[in-house]
């Protein structure tokens, strides 16, 4: 591997390249009805998935942006009530929460600590690592880590990071708690059920100081 000029050498039984995906709009003759798509073909649309051309919507991957199988499912659900039942939604503000399903699972949600830092916030970090978890050291899983990104004057959370067996699952607790308006402090004074890895969201913002 070459990278900043120095060359290193890996030993790997595998290799995994990853260089991004592109758009299959080419085939779909965009230009014939004037529908308009940026420069990588994706098609351009407003928060409410219309394109340029009335009465034509774009959903999912074909649109840009985050390329997962739940934002498309939401696409379609913004489209659809918007249409049917007379709603106004948009796609502005939703959350983006992802997981990849390696061994353990990586669960996010939110704000890094790094874009935390980039837009100046006032912020603290709860972490802990997973051989602090009761229920991770019950089922011998204790690898990875929780951590947590929270307004230090709101105490509202901001953004997560959970590296764990079923980090997918916990990670979607601490976005329906900030989709829901609960604060760090309610969470680490709240009861669940023992043992379970939620339980351990008490420990997390056990580590922070009022």
């Amino acid at each position: 591997l070459k990278a900043k000029g120095k060359t290193e050498e890996v030993i790997a039984t595998h290799i995994l390249i990853a260089v991004g995906r592109s758009p299959q709009t080419e085939s779909l003759n965009l230009d014939v009805a004037g529908i308009k798509a940026d420069e990588k073909g994706n098609v351009i649309v407003n928060d409410q998935l219309k394109t340029n051309i009335k009465g034509i919507y774009a959903l999912g991957d074909v649109k840009g942006g985050p390329a997962f199988t739940h934002i498309a499912y939401n696409d379609y659900t913004i489209v659809y009530r918007n249409l049917i039942e007379n709603a106004s939604l948009s796609t502005e503000g939703r959350p983006v929460p992802y997981c990849m399903f390696t061994d353990p699972q990586l669960g996010r949600i939110g704000i890094s600590e790094k874009e935390a830092e980039k837009k100046g916030l006032d912020y603290i970090v709860a972490k802990i690592p997973m051989k602090q978890v009761a229920r991770g050291i019950e089922t011998n899983e204790t690898l990875g880590f929780m951590k947590a990104i929270v307004d230090r004057k709101t105490k509202e959370i901001l953004g997560a990071s959970i590296l764990a067996s079923e980090g997918g699952e916990i990670m979607s607790v601490l976005q329906m708690a900030m989709q829901g308006g609960i604060t760090y402090d309610q969470i680490r004074y709240n009861v669940f059920a023992h043992p379970t890895y939620s339980e351990s969201l008490n420990n997390l913002f056990m580590k922070l100081e009022d």
